[in-house]
Parts: structure tokens; C-alpha cells; sequence
């Protein structure tokens, strides 16, 4: 069985732009542009043609209603701009019957019939802009589409605004169909890919595999012992970055391995190689012979781009703490305490090759842990086996010094931030369960409560914003609450961020700029940032979440950013399949 990125408007979408389809956060988007690869049109003669449709479907079960819905086509001649011009561009809908209208601008609005209709999981809307013009100049442009929205019954109006990204490839590129021959093969069987593409740099990829493919049209895979997804990413350089557009198909194995994050079995299971108890064909699993041992699996993404890299498992084994991060003299650091160990692992990444420190912080319990930078000097915080929690300072980055006392914290997440001046930390302490705390490291060497959250709902998480410290929490609905504190970190103005999260927080600055992650209700892990340009007084200006990737998660990962790229890494998403 072959697929390729043009009859799905999902897939379309995905392999398009190189990324996943945008999910907002009342609805699902999906982009996709005939012909693919959408090429720039030719410097001289009539303009490329191609036809956009945009699927919105609800990601709830409960159906929205909708108003009149606007698609913003960028036109002009530079690379952000798609359309050369308005004039021949047409637009329709289906399910049909929408009044539509196109501006000069390149605005599109489509208005549902009697001004507002209802829509749902299964009964979305197909928006459909034709025969624009593509302009001559190779690069990326932007769809905006702007959704307002509304609970059936309720009076107040809210808006959804997405960014759709559509490439402009050189009119030489070519990446024609991949053809998978045969489409299902016995375990352990054979496969020959075959394909036609020109104009750039191609590669294929499958499980842990990836070569260069570039002039080249077939290659036999071996030694395939589950289902398989075939990738063909083609890239070409332009004044705007890399260019990637990807084909795909999917082979199945007969009888396959199977690598999955969890399995439920609702009425039995049926196997010759599990050893059960005497006179049980399968083993008795129960809480005392299942046991949760996750391995920490690493990803990296691209803010500009919004793209991310797949989660890859990390050489460390089972760990029984989520891990911390910060980058010191050059190289990424890591602690967590690995499963059934009172120590500490201390470990380094410098951009190729992890290595595992010789001198880690000291014993440790499985809890909490949380590092960061002070000046010239790594600062961790972590739990002990006798129940207490310590700060250790390390001035040269080989070896840390002597154990200070810290609030045992109750559970959750430890932060630590470094103001320029102060060293800041948020709680979760035993003595005010179940409040969350924040806390300043003062001159004497005492920590010192500054206020308290008696709502959040999970872990606080600090991050700074340029030379503004921000505070990061979680409602106990699910809403993340945003504190800015400037001069006086103990007062602080508070804004609600309109997205909801099913975990804690995790924030990481990198410039100007602090960017979040968290998962939504489906365990997707979602991105948003800030650059601090809004006035002094005015509401912090947060850019449309944005899916990271197709990987779920239930646990958010730590973040760090390094050599221009944010580190995730975390508990979860590690059981990627390899192949």
C-alpha cells in the first residue's frame, strides 16, 4: 500500500510544510495545495496555478458555532507572498451554499448561510480558494485564518487565528510519487522503494534509517519486522531557509513486532512465548508485577521554523525523576536520579555525543530536581534518601560543593531562575501543602517565601523574559496563569493565558523571548511564545499555540535552549518505534 502527501488534505498538510497540521485550540486545521510540490512560476510567461483548500473540523465532540470565516492570501511579488494578483482566483465550499468574497488585499471571506452555522468532529468545513496565481519568487509564505467562534447558546464571541505556511519551491524541483513494492511483506521480508524527483537534495527515511538518496530513483529496504513508514524528504535552499516537501508510504507486515506505549486487552490475550504461572497460559500482571519505568527520550525544536525533531530514546536507561536542564561553558547539562539508585546522574551533551559526569551532586532520593545557571556557576536543587532537599552550587562545572538546606518541597516540580542579581525558586512545600510557593535565596543563606498560590493546580515554573522574571502556573481547570515581576519580584501583575493544559508548564528563554510547552487534553504538546514588545503596562503579547509534534506525551519535558535549537527531555515519548 503506497500514499503520498496529495489525496489526504491531513497528510497533504503535514508533508507540505514539513510540519504537523496546525491545531488550535477549539479547532483541528488542515492545508493542502495542488500540484505538490507548489513550484514559484517561471521568471518569464503566464503565472503557476494552484489550489488551496483548508479543512476545519472541531477537536471536541461538542460542535461549535461559527461565524463568517476569513483566509488572508499574502499577495505580491516577494518570497512571503504567494498570489501575484487577485484577478482569476475563485472560492467555494463544501459542504456548498457559503456566500464567498476576495479583496483585492488577497482577504477571502466565507460566510455559512443565515450568518453562522455549527461545527463539529465529524462535520467539519472544506475552504477552498482556486487558480492562484503563484508569484515568481521562491521562499514561504502565510495563510491566516481567523474562525470566530461561540458555545451554542452563549452570548460572547471569541476568535481562532491559525498560521498556515505554504512553500514556494525553485520551478526546476521536482519530488514525484514513492511507490512501495510489494505493500505488504512477511516479518523480517523485503521492500523496493522507487520514485522520481529532481532540482534539489533528497533523502530517505525509515525507522532508524537515513541516507542520501539524491540521484538516485530506487532503493530495496531488508530485514523489515513491523509495519513501516517510508519517508522521501526533498530539500532545496532559497533566500528564506531550507525548503522540505516529503512523500510517503506506509508498508505492513504480516505478522509484525509491535513496540507501543500501553496496551489494554478487554476480554483476553493468547500467546506461546510469555511464561505464566503454572496452569495460566499468560502471566498474572498486577500492580506488584507491572511497574512504570520510563527512559528518557530527547527532541529539539526550531521556534522560527516551529518545527521539531522526532523524540529520540536516550542512553540512560529507566530513570525514576523527570530531568532538569541549563547550559553552562558550552554544553547542555542534565540531572536525574536513574531508577532504583541513590545518586544522582550528572550528564553533558555537546551538540553530537552525551558523557556522564564522574562527580554528580551527591545521594538523592527520587524526587524533584532542578538546575540552572548562577553567574559562572551551575545551581541544583534536590531531594535526599533521609527526606530533606538540598542546594549545590558548582563553580567549575567538574564537582559540586557542600549541601545547603532547602524547603522540602511536597511533590511536583522544582524551579530555580537567576534573575542577574538573585537566585529564585518556586515550592511546593510540605509545611503548606497544598499551596505553591515562591521563594528568594537572601544574603544570609536562608530561603525566604515571597507570596503563595493557594489555586494552581500542579507545578510553578520560572523563566525570564529579557530583565523581566515570569512565573508560569496552572489553574485548577487547566488554564495557565502568567505572573510578570520587574523591580520588586514580591509584587507582580497576573494574566490568564486562554489555552488550557493537562500538565505542568515548561518554560525556557532565549534572547528576548521565553517560549512554553505544555500538552493539551490529548497529550499533544503545544508551543507558545512571547517577545516582551507589548508597552510596560499592557497584557503580555503571546503568539498562537502551536503543536510541537505528532508524539504524545504525559509528562512535559524539560527545556533548555542550545545551539539555536530548544532541547526537550523528558519521561515521555520515549517508546518511539524504531523501525
Amino acid at each position: 500500500m503506497t500514499t503520498d502527501t496529495t489525496p489526504d488534505p491531513a497528510l497533504a498538510s503535514a508533508a507540505f510544510q514539513g510540519t504537523s497540521p496546525p491545531v488550535g485550540v477549539e479547532l483541528r486545521f488542515a492545508l493542502s495545495a495542488e500540484p505538490f510540490p507548489l513550484a514559484a512560476s517561471e521568471s518569464f510567461g503566464a503565472y503557476r496555478k494552484t489550489d488551496l483548500t483548508i479543512v476545519l473540523t472541531r477537536r471536541a465532540a461538542a460542535a461549535l458555532e461559527c461565524g463568517a470565516i476569513t483566509v488572508s492570501v499574502p499577495v505580491g511579488s516577494g518570497s512571503t507572498a504567494l498570489a501575484a494578483e487577485t484577478a482569476g482566483m475563485s472560492a467555494s465550499t463544501d459542504p456548498p451554499g457559503w456566500n464567498t468574497t476576495i479583496a483585492a488585499t488577497g482577504l477571502v471571506t466565507f460566510t455559512p448561510p443565515g450568518g453562522t452555522t455549527l461545527l463539529g468532529k465529524e462535520n467539519g468545513v472544506a475552504l477552498s480558494v482556486s487558480t492562484v496565481p503563484v508569484n515568481r519568487t521562491v521562499g514561504r509564505a502565510v495563510l491566516t485564518v481567523n474562525v470566530p467562534w461561540r458555545i451554542p447558546g452563549e452570548k460572547d464571541w471569541s476568535t481562532e487565528t491559525v498560521e498556515l505556511p505554504v512553500t514556494k519551491f525553485p520551478p526546476a524541483f521536482s519530488l514525484g510519487e514513492l511507490y512501495a513494492s510489494p505493500g505488504q511483506i512477511a516479518h523480517n521480508g523485503s521492500v523496493t522503494l522507487t520514485w522520481q524527483a529532481s532540482g534539489g537534495s533528497f533523502r530517505l527515511i525509515y525507522g532508524k534509517t537515513d541516507i542520501s538518496v539524491t540521484g538516485r530513483n530506487t532503493h530495496t529496504a531488508h530485514n523489515i519486522t513491523s509495519d513501516t513508514l517510508f519517508q522521501l524528504r526533498g530539500t532545496s535552499s532559497s533566500p528564506s531557509g531550507e525548503l522540505e516537501a516529503v512523500r510517503s508510504a506506509w508498508v505492513t507486515v504480516d505478522v509484525p513486532d509491535i513496540v507501543t506505549q500501553s496496551l489494554t486487552a478487554t476480554r483476553g490475550i493468547t500467546t506461546d512465548r510469555l511464561a505464566g504461572l503454572t496452569g495460566n497460559s499468560v502471566p498474572v500482571f498486577n500492580a506488584r508485577t507491572m511497574e512504570h519505568r520510563p527512559e528518557l527520550s530527547m527532541r529539539t525544536y526550531d521556534p522560527l521554523r516551529r518545527s521539531a525533531t522526532a523524540p529520540v530514546r536516550l542512553p540512560f536507561g529507566q530513570v525514576a525523576s523527570a530531568p532538569a536542564l541549563a547550559v553552562h561553558d558550552g554544553k547542555l547539562h542534565m540531572l536525574f536520579c536513574p531508577y532504583g539508585r541513590e545518586q544522582l546522574t550528572w550528564a553533558t551533551y555537546d551538540g553530537s555525543t552525551w558523557q556522564t559526569m564522574p562527580n554528580p551532586p551527591g545521594p538523592a532520593a527520587p524526587a524533584p530536581v532542578a538546575l540552572t545557571t548562577m553567574g559562572t556557576s551551575l545551581v541544583c536543587a534536590h531531594g535526599t534518601p533521609d527526606g530533606d532537599y538540598v542546594m549545590r552550587t558548582s563553580t567549575d562545572g567538574t564537582a559540586w560543593g557542600a549541601a545547603s538546606p532547602m524547603p522540602a518541597p511536597d511533590g511536583g516540580v522544582v524551579s530555580l531562575c537567576w534573575q542577574g542579581s538573585a537566585l529564585y525558586a518556586t515550592i511546593n512545600p510540605k509545611e503548606l501543602a497544598p499551596l505553591r510557593s515562591f521563594y528568594r535565596y537572601e544574603a544570609q543563606q536562608e530561603w525566604r517565601m515571597l507570596n503563595y498560590f493557594p489555586l494552581a493546580d500542579g507545578s510553578l515554573e520560572l523563566a525570564m523574559r529579557g530583565e523581566t522574571l515570569m512565573l508560569f502556573h496552572r489553574y485548577h481547570i487547566g488554564r495557565i496563569w502568567v505572573s510578570r515581576r520587574r523591580a520588586n519580584p514580591s509584587e507582580s501583575d497576573a494574566e490568564i493565558l486562554q489555552v488550557r493544559a493537562s500538565d505542568n508548564v515548561r518554560a525556557v528563554s532565549y534572547g528576548q523571548r521565553v517560549l512554553v510547552m505544555f500538552p493539551d487534553s490529548e497529550g499533544t504538546l503545544q508551543a507558545m511564545s512571547s517577545d516582551g514588545t507589548e508597552p510596560t503596562n499592557a497584557p503580555t503579547v503571546w503568539s498562537t499555540p502551536v503543536p510541537v509534534d505528532e508524539y504524545p506525551v504525559t509528562e512535559t519535558p524539560a527545556l533548555a535552549w542550545y545551539r539555536d535549537r530548544i532541547f526537550a527531555i523528558g519521561r515521555s515519548g520515549a517508546g518511539v518505534p524504531e523501525g
